[in-house]
């Protein structure tokens, strides 16, 4: 039935796009017709009756096909919209008779496992009834499964005379369709920004991910954002976990720290300036112990022993 209807649908479709443009050519018609009976009007003979009545009957003739086309283009729309709304009642129709037949077997099996249930849950408790009279545990358990029955029992009474009452409400349309159970949402799990470990050569403060006020002890290590290690490395105030100084220097200060100290150095509010010394994260340059070289005018003049030719 819905394929027959949609099969509907699409010729009415298709009749609609031939009438729109049989009416495109009606009213171009109608309007060349009209220009000539009035560029007669303007200026051909007015005593001319006989060419004046032509010209009027090709305007009729033209008006009246033109409203025919109209009348049939509105009784093909009229027929569109009952054509659409009986798609949409037969989908309807559809969806809810698959979905009573669903909930029909669904409830069929409900009501097959009660029964087995209900059986196996009296022979388990005939079993621990034996126990019951002297062992605590038993004569718990035995209670619990006999509350259980009798509320199961009394309940199933109740819910499933309503349960099996469903389907053929669904179907007559004075219940909606049972929606479809939805699956759980997936937790997303937030990976922590990245940080970097460094040695602190100095005490320092900085705010982490979360703007929180951290402390850094000297000859500490101390994770921070990859960003604020990186400047906190260019200011010189620690180094890479591998320069050879933390072997010797880690845990110097033995815990004498007093984060409010003056010479505590915020590292977000630190300026860098082309001065500040860099103290490179590579221990292998650091231990090459290289000497700066004086570059002024007085030490580029040297003095040569040289024998006179």
């Amino acid at each position: 039935m819905t394929q027959k209807i949609e099969d509907n649908i699409a010729a009415l479709a298709k009749r609609a796009d031939q009438l729109a443009v049989k009416r495109s050519d009606a009213n171009a018609l109608l309007e060349k017709a009209t220009k000539a009976r009035q560029d007669a009007l303007l200026s051909g003979d007015l005593d001319d009756r006989r060419a004046l009545d032509r010209l009027q009957a090709v305007i009729d003739t033209a008006a009246s096909a033109l409203t025919g086309i109209d009348d049939a283009i509105n009784v093909l729309t009229q027929q569109k919209v009952e054509a659409d709304a009986q798609l949409a009642a037969e989908r309807d129709r559809v969806a809810r008779a698959a979905a009573a037949d669903q909930l029909e077997k669904q409830i069929a099996a409900i009501e097959a496992g009660i029964a087995p249930w209900l059986e196996n849950s009296r022979i388990w408790s005939d079993a621990l009834s034996e126990l019951a009279h002297w062992h605590f545990g038993a004569d718990e358990m035995v209670k619990f499964l006999q509350s259980c029955m009798s509320q199961l029992e009394i309940a199933a009474n109740f819910q499933l005379a309503e349960l099996k009452a469903m389907p053929q409400i669904i179907r007559d349309g004075r219940q909606a369709i049972p929606p479809k159970k939805q699956p759980a949402p997936v937790a997303i799990t937030e990976q922590p920004p990245p940080t970097m470990t460094v040695f602190m050569l100095k005490s320092a403060r900085f705010r982490d991910h979360n703007g929180h006020k951290i402390f850094a002890g000297q000859f500490l290590d101390q994770a921070m954002p990859v960003a604020l290690a990186q400047k906190a490395m260019r200011l010189g105030l620690a180094v890479t976990t591998a320069d050879p100084i933390r072997a010797t220097h880690h845990g110097a200060r033995g815990g004498d720290y007093r984060p409010d100290a003056i010479d505590v150095i915020d590292i977000d509010e630190a300026e860098e300036h082309s001065g500040v010394p860099f103290i490179g994260p590579d221990p292998v340059v650091r231990a090459a112990n290289f000497t700066p070289i004086d570059r002024s005018a007085d030490a580029r003049v040297l003095k040569i022993a040289a024998n006179r030719v």
